[in-house]
């Protein structure tokens, strides 16, 4: 198998509403999908959401940094699995790939996509370990915001969907908690709730959060410090009788590893665009549970249908994520990649990937309709 064509594309698809936190509010997707080509043909494709604020990765490099790893692997022969995986690994180490994690994650995708496609299995079936159940069980999420009819109708949704677990992104102390107070008077106490601070408070004022919230019966409490405060990020680890879960901190110069290894926190969210694709987050993912740490498989907002099914091939092989994110399509933007109905239904059920590759027929036309091709790259116009 040699690559013979990669098409990069920047994707911006319109939200069916604006999605705010506490660090940004965006009303549209920000992608990159990339597109690659065998030497018979057989395609496969990935996506990367670059966040400035979460891995420093703007679109534009993004775009610039995927076109530069997708020189490094045209052309490039590989006849089995393994050396698919040394090439990924010789690519994936460069500083291009390590400093641009959503572009490599878009063309190891792209690829794992194609190899379990010609292999007629599923993306998470070329790893050793994977689990064996028959769904998968999503969260709910509700993003911030201080209008009372909008945030009544996002409780709504969650109770007519029976979501089983939900996080919600508060900004400050008071409303969250008066938030709080009102999502488990409306939805009962079955229901996890967890709380995305989006770095928020202090060290001192997340523990108050903590302290405060009791009552409420939180779950969580994912990143309730600025990104580099890793010293208020343990100090309220080591006051919470709740897991504390890194997000924005997985990404500061000292890296994931050293939150894991240094006990920073309890708990990691994994996305797969922000970790650099599968591999890299599997590894975060292994390394975390040696320490029994809480997982939580994320996602960004506004992944299309192929995120969301990456996504649900890396729930496959984190097998003992506690918590699921993602698979939001229609409830967030105006049209996925796919003819189908890919969101998470009653529950947050959704059918574990039963056809190969990443497991969905994405529609060309609609990434023809919905981006800008950024790069077009084929073997016959380079010099290798």
């Amino acid at each position: 198998m040699i690559i013979h064509n990669i098409n990069i594309y920047n994707l911006k698809i319109p939200f069916s509403r604006t999605i705010k936190h506490r660090l940004y509010t965006r009303n549209a997707t920000e992608s990159i999908v990339v597109v690659i080509q065998d030497n018979n043909d057989n395609q496969g494709m990935g996506e990367g959401t670059p966040r400035e604020y979460v891995t420093g990765e703007t679109l534009e490099k993004s775009l610039m940094a995927a076109r530069r790893i997708s020189k490094a692997i045209l052309g490039q022969p590989f006849e089995t699995i393994n050396e698919l995986y040394a090439l990924l690994k010789e690519v994936g180490d460069s500083d291009v790939a390590d400093m641009h994690p959503a572009a490599f994650c878009a063309i190891e995708t792209a690829l794992l996509d194609l190899w379990s496609g010609v292999e007629n299995r599923p993306i998470y079936q070329l790893f050793d370990d994977f689990s064996n159940q028959r769904v998968l069980s999503y969260s709910g999420v509700i993003p911030s915001t201080d209008r009372e009819q909008e945030f009544l109708k996002y409780v709504g949704l969650v109770r007519k969907l029976k979501l089983t677990s939900l996080k919600i992104k508060v900004v400050d102390l008071d409303s969250g908690l008066s938030q709080l107070a009102v999502l488990r008077e409306q939805l009962g106490s079955d229901i996890e709730i967890r709380v995305d601070a989006n770095a928020a408070f202090t060290a001192d004022t997340a523990i108050q959060f903590i302290h405060s919230a009791k009552p409420i019966n939180l779950s969580a409490i994912e990143q309730p410090v600025p990104k580099n405060d890793l010293a208020g990020l343990k100090k309220v680890s080591e006051h919470s009788d709740i897991p504390i879960i890194a997000d924005e901190s997985m990404y500061t110069s000292k890296g994931p590893f050293y939150l894991i290894d240094n006990d920073i926190c309890h708990g990691l969210n994994i996305r797969l665009s922000s970790c650099g694709g599968f591999r890299k987050a599997y590894q975060i993912y292994q390394r975390a549970r040696l320490k029994q740490m809480t997982i939580v498989v994320g996602a960004h907002v506004g992944e299309t249908a192929i995120l969301s099914f990456a996504g649900r091939n890396l729930a496959m092989i984190c097998k003992d994520a506690k918590y699921l994110e993602g698979s939001f399509s229609k409830y967030v933007i105006q049209e996925d990649l796919v003819d189908e109905d890919i969101s998470f239904g009653s529950g947050g059920m959704v059918p574990v990937v039963n056809r190969c590759g990443l497991g969905i027929e994405i529609k060309h036309s609609a990434i023809e309709k919905w981006s800008d091709r950024f790069a077009s790259l084929s073997v016959a116009d380079s010099h290798h």
